[in-house]
């Protein structure tokens, strides 16, 4: 009795010095992470908020360009220049039936009108609510010579829009009014003016706001506050002042096109909504704000639009609190009734078996006493055959850094792991068990080579030990195999699965080359075979190609099958390397060098190798802060037409000037700045800059060339990015860019990759005014047909067939092209052309324009604006 009272009273001291400290610490944490998640349900709300109102704006200066192009149908019609010409009564009949005409096509005209230089209607055309279209009769024509549309309309400049404020026809049904004063030559001859259906131009909001999941409210307010529209209602006009709601609403809004602001409890998130207009139309105060979209929400409502269980639930911490308090008091009274050794070992035992890193348990005397799954595909023994044994019988520590180890796998072949270890020790120090983690190693041949080299361990001797050479041959080949698709694989297997996969590849290249030693496995990507007495003569590239051919074919795992591409590295001892180590170390800076975008499979070792890689090294070293230098820059190589030779247009091209590095080609850099998934940031920096280019410039470029267009190049991966293509419409809407001023290159295989998903792409490009073109036509696809299939602006043929000329097949692909570009609408430019005889040809076949060294390569924007300016003077 008196031992349990002791023990009562260690654990009662137990819980008060350590259970308690440690739950109240807890709850500093919970309430620290509670105002963490409201600040980010905050900015998550806002974000969607953000993304609602640019989707919704889209859509609404969309339908307004419609409207304007609907009004522009009607001011361009030869029935309307008939009228200005001659106005009598057979030419008022006409215009009278293009009215019903365009009425009858276009159900959200409610009304269309002209009036007289009185005032006067002298030709209408309604719309009843019941859909019937009516023309009015004379007497019942109305005289609105004191009216707003009137008045204002009358002293506007031709081709200066008028836009009505939305006025309430009847219960169900809103308006919006567009005119246009009508001239002959200076004089004032009347306004056309048309009434459209404000509920078809804002009916996007409802519709959005309806497939909305989050309870996020939209309202469209006008100039003064009032509210026009919410996504709750269809289309009804509430007339609430949110100015008078909220006073600082009005400050913030005006003073920004868009942005977020808090006040009080409210979090308020706006867009600004402006009128497209085409064919040089203005507004009478130039850029007009017509409305804004207002997103607002409570900060009490954040639980339930985030649906975060801790904000819905703030008493659950309390609860978590209480759990705490109860292990962490259930975990002091098991430690005080001192469960056995065992029964905590067999608990260690059941846990490590879901453990995805090899785990070994040894005893005092370093024999096996379990090991999980993960250990025994890693090598390739079954729990039974190992417990009992040495656990150093199985591996080959290395004293380095990351402890790297190889395990020597069942069938003989070597894999290195890092090698991890805890001791358990008893309460008086002795030592019972030993616990060995085999992780994944995440070292290539020549980072764990050079590590080797460079913390002076005799890497070469350890290498042959573990390899049970006697002696290093005098003739040695070796082939690193690195597996190229890694991250794909990797996404369908996990680790444990990789490992047995991992063991399947060493057995096949084992068969394969019939190697007498053991396949050395770095890592699950790199694979090292050494073949004695092969001279480089012997071993071809046809062997080489042959292997990686049966490496490619599928494999199968978790019940599927798996298709890997390796690509090899080769080197020879000694006629390339003079090391065992120099000689894995040659072969896997091969295997890195190789060149999929050249579809090149293998490559011998060399010193231009070593060359290459060590500049690629630099790179991208150099790549991680680049974006913070001014290094990088844009050049822009002009685009002329071929019948007149005036600049037309240009290519915004990507350069890099290292100061130690010198010029560093796009095909150097690019795929590495893929391999570091930084092509996103390459791609904001371009779209910026041409876009910034194109503000600050337009008015030069477009006198050279009223059609002129500046092209840019986006990846497949940066096409298929959300938040870059919302940064450029953003900035496209921001600058007011004209449309076509800015053309899209896609490269053949981006465009014909998915055809489907490529129109849809095109399509949203197309939206936000930008024209699309086919980058490197010709080379990589026989079938033409798919032009037909592409909403394309232009087409441009790829360098190489130019270069080709005269020969038959470079003038048959320009000339099936142009016809094709005939029936598709599309131009057609002829890269790098570099000689008047190319130039003559392509004059001759009727080709639209050309760009290359002929006329000028690439320059920075002052130079092309001065052969722009050049261009005008001439």
């Amino acid at each position: 009795m008196v031992l349990q009272g002791k023990v009562r009273v260690h654990i009662l001291r137990d819980i008060l010095l350590l259970v308690i400290p440690v739950v109240a610490i807890w709850y500093v944490l919970l309430v620290g992470y509670e105002h963490s998640l409201t600040a980010q349900a905050s900015l998550k709300v806002q974000s969607e908020q953000e993304k609602g109102n640019l989707i919704i704006a889209n859509q609404i200066e969309n339908a307004f360009a419609q409207f304007v192009a609907d009004l522009l149908v009607v001011y361009n019609s030869s029935e309307f220049s008939e009228y200005v010409q001659k106005q009598d009564e057979q030419s008022l009949y006409g215009l009278s039936r293009l009215f019903v005409r365009i009425n009858t096509q276009k159900d959200y005209i409610l009304h269309q009108r002209f009036l007289d230089a009185s005032g006067k209607e002298l030709a209408q055309v309604d719309r009843s609510p019941g859909g019937l279209i009516s023309l009015v009769k004379e007497n019942e024509l109305e005289d609105l010579s004191n009216s707003d549309l009137f008045l204002k309309t009358k002293t506007l400049a031709p081709r200066v829009l008028y836009v009505s404020k939305i006025t309430k026809e009847h219960e169900t049904e809103t308006s919006i009014t567009l005119a246009l004063p009508v001239y002959r030559g200076s004089i004032f001859l009347g306004v056309a003016a048309i009434d459209f259906d404000a509920c078809y131009l804002f009916s996007f909001l409802f519709a959005y706001q309806s497939s909305l999941t989050k309870e996020l409210q939209f309202s469209l307010v006008d100039s003064q506050g009032m509210v026009l529209l919410t996504g709750d209602d269809s289309c009804q006009t509430l007339g609430t002042n949110l100015y008078a709601l909220d006073s600082n609403l009005h400050n913030q809004l005006m003073q920004r096109d868009y942005g977020t602001f808090r006040s009080g409890a409210n979090v308020y998130t706006f867009q600004a909504l402006y009128p497209r207009t085409s064919e040089r139309l203005s507004l009478t105060q130039g850029r007009v704000r017509l409305w804004t979209l207002v997103s607002t929400f409570r900060i009490d409502q954040l639980p339930g639009l985030t649906e975060s269980f801790l904000l819905m639930h703030p008493l659950a911490k309390y609860g978590i609190l209480f759990v705490l308090l109860v292990l962490g008091s259930a975990v002091v009274v098991v430690f005080h009734l001192r469960m056995g050794d065992k029964q905590q070992m067999r608990i260690s035992s059941l846990i490590s078996n879901y453990a995805s890193d090899g785990i070994v348990v040894c005893d005092a005397d370093g024999r096996i006493t379990f090991c999980n799954q993960s250990f025994e595909q890693l090598s390739g023994y079954s729990q039974h055959e190992l417990i009992g044994r040495l656990s150093n019988r199985f591996q080959r520590q290395i004293p380095l850094p990351g402890k790297p180890t190889w395990i020597t796998q069942r069938s003989g072949h070597l894999l290195l792991v890092s090698l991890a270890t805890t001791e358990i020790r008893t309460k008086r120090r002795k030592l019972e068990n030993t616990v060995e983690i085999y992780s994944p190693s995440h070292w290539t041949p020549c980072t764990f080579l050079e590590q080797s080299t460079a913390a002076a361990f005799d890497a070469n001797t350890s290498l042959a030990s573990a390899m049970r050479l006697p002696s290093i041959p005098p003739n040695l080949t070796c082939l690193s195999f690195r597996l190229e698709n890694s991250k794909e694989i990797g996404t369908q297997l996990n680790q444990t699965e990789r490992s047995k996969f991992a063991s399947d590849v060493t057995l096949v290249l084992a068969r394969l080359t019939e190697t007498p030693y053991p396949v050395l496995c770095f890592s699950f990507d790199f694979f090292v075979v050494l073949l004695p007495d092969r001279s480089p003569s012997s071993l071809t590239g046809a062997y080489i190609a042959g292997l990686l051919k049966n490496l490619s074919s599928s494999h199968t795992a978790k019940n599927m099958d798996l298709s890997i591409r390796m690509v090899c590295g080769v080197s020879f001892l000694p006629a390339t390397s003079a090391t065992l180590v120099d000689l894995i170390i040659d072969a896997s800076l091969a295997s890195r060098m190789v060149n999929i975008a050249k579809n090149e499979r293998y490559l011998y070792y060399s010193e231009g190798v070593r060359t290459r890689y060590a500049r690629q090294r630099s790179i991208s070293e150099a790549l991680k802060d680049v974006f913070s230098t001014n290094q990088i820059s844009m050049y822009y190589q002009a685009q002329l037409s071929v019948e007149t030779g005036t600049i037309c247009g240009a290519e915004a091209l990507i350069r890099w000037q290292h100061p130690t590095l010198g010029n560093i080609p796009p095909d150097e850099f690019l795929p590495l700045l893929f391999e570091m998934e930084e092509i996103e940031q390459l791609g904001r920096f371009v779209i910026q800059n041409v876009v910034h280019f194109l503000a600050e410039h337009s008015t030069l470029l477009l006198a050279s060339c009223p059609t002129f267009s500046l092209s840019f190049n986006l990846s497949a991966r940066e096409l298929s990015n959300p938040a870059l293509l919302d940064v450029l419409g953003s900035l496209l809407r921001e600058f007011r860019i004209p449309d076509q001023l800015l053309t899209v290159e896609l490269t053949e295989h981006t465009a014909v990759e998915d055809l489907a998903s490529t129109n849809s792409m095109v399509e949203k490009l197309h939206a936000q005014g930008l024209s699309i073109a086919i980058d490197d036509f010709g080379t990589g696809f026989s079938s033409l047909s798919y032009l037909l299939e592409l909403s394309i602006d232009t087409i441009k043929i790829d360098r190489s067939f130019i270069f080709k000329y005269p020969e038959v097949e470079s003038t048959t692909i320009y000339k099936t092209v142009l016809l094709l570009a005939k029936e598709v609408g599309a131009k057609v430019v002829a890269e790098g052309v570099e000689t008047e005889e190319q130039l003559a040809f392509l004059r001759e076949i009727g080709c639209d324009q050309y760009q290359g060294y002929y006329f000028s390569p690439a320059v920075d924007a002052p130079a092309f604006l001065e052969q722009v300016k050049k261009n005008i003077r001439t």
